[in-house]
């Protein structure tokens, strides 16, 4: 299935929108899980949140970019 450049706007714009709710929730997750009073190492908790996060937004990033240069 080929898709115009109008659709293909709107899919890398949902794109973007999809990544940083994906975030939204990996932070609040990581805030969650960090206030818990289980056995869990905070250290490793922490740097796999703000790794995925990173990873994420340079993805919704990407989406961004990509629907941008989408103009015509």
């Amino acid at each position: 299935m080929k898709l115009n450049n109008e659709q293909k706007k709107a899919l890398y714009e949902e794109g973007y929108k999809f990544c940083f709710d994906v975030v939204k929730l990996i932070l609040g997750g990581v805030i969650f899980a960090g206030i818990m009073q289980d056995n869990i190492d905070r250290t490793r908790l922490y740097a796999w949140g703000v790794f995925f996060m990173v990873l994420i937004v340079a993805l919704g990033m990407y989406f961004i970019i990509k629907s941008k240069n989408k103009k015509k």
